[in-house]
């Protein structure tokens, strides 16, 4: 029976020994990302700033010091465009360090017409790039604005003496909102002369429009008794931001 208990004071020992052994640290040689990842990428256009925004989350066990970006554009001033994108918190990077690089670029478009962004991006090493990424962005042109109602009267009747006031509404509509809309204006044709007389609309609340920004354009216009008595023709028009003019649109009024 002692003989027994010894042997298992031995085989305890033993075990106790082991279990006291040497640890050895975890293996560190893994990596959670040995090739570069991209992520999140944000690629906006500004059209009232005529600003492009690149944005793309990078992660990379190794520090980033070169990420490229080659754009090819459609609908723009400029074709193509070569640049560098920072996690400094500069030149439109918000936070420096959080992995996350961006860059704001002035960049004129034509607003006219429908307009493409392709960038491809390159983490580069020694000069070699290691890891490519591409996105891109569709851009709708700047459509042009339509007239949808005028309103003016069919007859005038001239007062008997001095002069009498009368008024056009245009009501306008734009693809692009009302607020794109930035001029408008009519021409009345002279049976005397034969030509076309301008006059300006406004949406500003004056010069006889009754409430500014809603769409509405309008003016006044006098009627002097000693206005002959004829048809006389009227076309509207208007503009957009991006110069774009609706189609003419015709009326005309009969003074008696």
């Amino acid at each position: 029976m002692k003989f027994k208990m010894i042997i298992a004071a031995f085989l305890l020992s033993l075990l106790v020994f082991w279990g006291c052994g040497p640890v050895y640290p975890p293996d560190i040689t893994d990596s959670e990302y040995p090739i570069p990842e991209f992520s999140n990428e944000n690629l906006n256009y500004n059209s009232n700033r005529q600003e492009l925004h690149l944005q793309v989350t990078v992660n990379y066990d190794s520090l980033v010091t070169d990420l490229r970006a080659d754009l090819d554009l459609t609908g723009f001033t400029v074709s193509e465009l070569q640049t560098t994108l920072n996690d400094s918190g500069l030149s439109g990077d918000a936070i420096p360090g959080d992995k996350v690089f961006s860059k704001n670029i002035p960049l004129e478009r034509i607003d006219s017409l429908d307009g493409m962004i392709v960038v491809n991006y390159d983490v580069y090493e020694n000069g070699i790039s290691i890891k490519s990424f591409t996105d891109s962005l569709e851009v709708i042109a700047n459509l042009p604005p339509v007239i949808t109602e005028i309103i003016m009267p069919d007859t005038l009747t001239k007062p008997r003496e001095g002069i009498s006031e009368w008024y056009v509404y245009v009501n306008v509509d734009d693809p692009d909102g009302i607020y794109d809309v930035t001029n408008a204006f009519c021409q009345s044709y002279s049976n005397s002369s034969g030509n076309w007389n301008d006059y300006p609309l406004y949406d500003n609340g004056e010069n006889g429009d009754q409430t500014a920004g809603d769409g509405v354009f309008s003016t006044g216009f006098q009627l002097p008794s000693t206005t002959p008595s004829a048809t006389y023709y009227f076309r509207f028009r208007v503009k957009d931001s991006a110069a774009n003019f609706s189609d003419w649109s015709s009326d005309s009024v009969v003074v008696r």
